[in-house]
């Protein structure tokens, strides 16, 4: 039980040094009044919005999570061949929903509550250094992913235990209970589940609510000649707390489902190679070893964090990465540790498996950042197409965004081969596929760390927005600090995106075979027949079927984010033009009436895609199991295998090259901003400005890409996990 408590201290850890980084940034000052009550008006906005989508998510979430219960309890037999009987199965199913959509919304909470709040602190300290406007960023961007961290090991670990506890796991005779631990994952399968649901409603909604204001302000801005930042425009401030409920909550909430799911299948795959090796003492060792290893990577994040540091001469990335390698070497000391006490004999081969894992999320760190970083090529071609207009500013940001996804894609592919081959090498039946789980949990370890880099992005940009509202045309030494940072918080969004792809499709191979190993186990307990063999008969139009589904899935729900998108934009777009001929020029805009519908417009709009995305898989494995014939019994449960693999490989890609091109874009502008190319205005001999037809060829890119990058992007991320998810907790109704 020693991993149990070391998973829960962890967790705790983590969770009480979030709250130490948040008094810690909350003790900063925030010496302007007019900073403050700006800052104040977005904080208003942001949390008000987030408590009504907090209500939405949760009437919404318990409908789902009483369908489950209803199905387990009363569609499936209790005759059963199965450890757990199904009306239990169906209570701690149904309980794990639950933890796991409130842990969801917990998550985008605490985002939502920090980010305001730190951004207007870093308004500030980017009055006096660089450097105190960084720490002041990353530490609170740190509070959320510690927080996202820590919750998903208290919520896994704290499920675990307790289904040990209630079979008398911790009492005098635990052995009858001990023997449970490898089906454990499969009864907790709910709490991916509740966290995928939840965190793709508050991606949608979040994601809408954000690039409606941020497009609508944008184009309206031009329109009328009222910049995005400023208070004359009536959306700035909704697009000011759209960064916050949008890309702060959303992601979290995200990435929190992510890691979950991600930890889930590792689990589930410890399980795997419990079953198969007869010789391993401990099955909880085997299967709590994936948590274990995410504890210490927790740790490491501590001390990630706090080496940032740097001076108004570094560039400020550098120093960002130089925590991120401190959080990977020492989360590779904390792999090794657990390896050699957990998995015996075995370590050495199961820790060089960890390090692949480690370097190959900071590999596709330094990928990423190549092609959207404003220093390298890729974004410098940019700006140079866009010399010759929009359309050539477009399609060569098309052209280095889908160029981008194909490295990151191969270092997971190398990572993938490299890491099975390892584990192959064992010498244990299924020691390759756990080799690829270790490897995912290297690439994990570290998610603390690259959430809280995620954060920075939108802390900056806001902190941004509000020195641009108050102090900049007195200080413009504070503004370019925060364009500064604004350009790197760019760049480490991109980064997280790739990188949580990255780790989806290095975890995709576990979930699908876990998926179809456990498909076999229980056609063999209700036929009591001998084990299938774990093979997919992809000549079959059922699996061509399932995975032509899972692919349109992806594409529908990028297409229903992006006319979401643009539907509540346009409503944006016409209540500033009304107050434009309405009001006085330097009116301050009025931004209740975008506030208001901007809301409405996220909230029905996020309802039925999160629906639609959960039904589909489901109903895709009830369709098709009535095609089964005797000679294919599971072709149900493979056509959704099939489903779960192919929506990933396309949700990956997808990701990618919303993420990174959107990215590109917005660092293209800002480097022509900062005066490449003429800059943003030109001005004649007479001294006279006008608009720089470069920068206005950028704005059209980064206009496009916004909605890509922050709301289809993040909901297609959101999908390709909760896929597996929903398919595990409804897999025995395909066989």
């Amino acid at each position: 039980m020693t991993e149990l408590a070391l998973i829960l201290s962890g967790g705790l850890i983590g969770l009480a040094f979030a709250a130490y980084l948040a008094r810690w940034v909350v003790a900063r000052p925030a010496v302007e009044p007019e900073m403050q009550r700006v800052a104040a008006t977005i904080q208003g906005v942001a949390e008000a919005y987030f408590r009504r989508q907090s209500g939405v998510i949760g009437a919404v979430s318990a409908m789902l999570g009483g369908a489950i219960f209803l199905a387990y309890g009363l569609l499936r037999g209790a005759g059963e061949k199965n450890p757990v009987p199904a009306l239990e199965l169906g209570v701690w199913l149904t309980l794990s929903f639950a933890v796991g959509a409130a842990s969801a919304v917990a998550a985008g909470r605490v985002a939502t509550w920090i980010a305001p709040r730190t951004s207007v602190r870093a308004a500030s300290g980017a009055r006096r250094s660089l450097d105190l406007a960084l720490q002041i960023a990353l530490r609170g961007g740190a509070v959320s992913g510690l927080f996202v961290a820590s919750l998903s090991l208290l919520g896994l670990g704290g499920l675990f235990a307790a289904f040990l506890a209630v079979r008398g796991g911790f009492g005098a005779e635990p052995a009858e209970a001990l023997a449970l631990a490898p089906t454990i994952p499969w009864v907790i399968a709910g709490y991916p589940l509740g966290a995928s649901f939840a965190a793709l409603m508050a991606q949608l909604g979040g994601g809408t609510f954000a690039k409606a204001a941020d497009l609508g302000a944008d184009l309206a801005g031009a329109e009328v000649g009222l910049d995005d930042d400023d208070l004359q425009n009536p959306a700035t401030i909704v697009d000011l707390a759209g960064d916050a409920v949008g890309d702060c909550a959303g992601r979290a909430a995200g990435v929190f489902a992510s890691t979950v799911a991600e930890n889930a299948g590792a689990m589930v795959v410890g399980a795997m190679l419990f079953r198969s090796n007869a010789g391993l003492p401990s099955a909880l060792a085997v299967v709590l070893f994936p948590l274990v290893s995410r504890a210490f990577g927790l740790i490491a994040t501590l001390f990630g964090v706090m080496v940032v540091k740097t001076d108004d001469r570094e560039d400020a990335f550098n120093a960002l990465v130089r925590g991120l390698y401190v959080t990977a070497i020492l989360h590779a000391v904390g792999i090794a540790g657990a390896a050699k006490w957990l998995l015996g004999a075995h370590w050495v081969v199961f820790f060089a498996c960890g390090v692949i894992g480690i370097v190959a999320g900071v590999g596709v760190v330094h990928v990423t950042q190549y092609y959207t970083e404003q220093r390298h090529r890729p974004v410098r071609e940019l700006a140079e197409a866009a010399r010759s207009g929009s359309a050539m500013a477009v399609l060569r940001g098309f052209a280095i965004g889908l160029e981008s996804s194909v490295l990151p894609l191969l270092v997971v592919i190398g990572a993938t081969f490299g890491s099975y081959l390892l584990g192959a090498r064992s010498g244990l039946a299924g020691g390759g596929l756990f080799g690829t789980a270790v490897a995912t949990m290297g690439m994990l370890g570290t998610a603390g760390y690259v959430l809280a880099m995620d954060a920075f992005g939108p802390i900056v940009d806001n902190a941004g927005g509000i020195v641009a509202l108050t102090v900049a045309r007195d200080r413009p030494d504070v503004r370019g600090r925060t364009l500064v940072l604004d350009a790197v918080g760019n760049t480490t969004k991109a980064i997280t995106k790739a990188y949580t792809a990255g780790v989806a499709a290095l975890a995709s191979l576990l979930l699908v075979a876990g998926y179809l190993d456990e498909s076999r186990r229980r056609a063999v307990g209700s036929s009591g027949g001998e084990t299938a063999a774990m093979v997919v008969r992809l000549d079959r139009p059922e699996v061509y079927v399932g995975a032509l589904v899972g692919i349109l899935l992806v594409f529908w729900l990028a297409g229903r984010c992006l006319r979401n998108v643009l539907q509540a934009g346009r409503r944006v777009l016409d209540e500033v033009r009304r107050q434009a001929r309405a009001h006085p020029p330097g009116t301050v805009g009025d931004h209740e009436p975008c506030v208001e519908m901007v809301s409405r417009a996220a909230l029905r709009h996020m309802i039925a895609p999160a629906l639609v995305s959960a039904v589909v898989p489901v109903v895709v494995g009830l369709a098709l199991r009535f095609a089964r014939t005797e000679d294919n019994p599971l072709v149900a449960a493979d056509s959704v295998a099939a489903l779960i693999m192919a929506g990933t490989v396309a949700g990956v890609l997808g990701s990618l090259f919303l993420g990174n091109t959107g990215a590109i874009w917005d660092n293209a502008r800002q480097y022509i901003a900062t005066g490449a190319h003429g800059g943003r205005y030109l001005v004649d001999e007479t001294g006279a400005r006008a608009d720089n037809p470069t920068y206005g060829a950028a704005v059209v890119g980064d206009t496009i890409g916004d909605p890509l990058k922050d709301a289809a992007g993040p909901a297609i991320h959101v999908l390709i996990k909760m896929l597996p998810a929903v398919t595990f907790v409804f897999l025995p109704f395909f066989i």
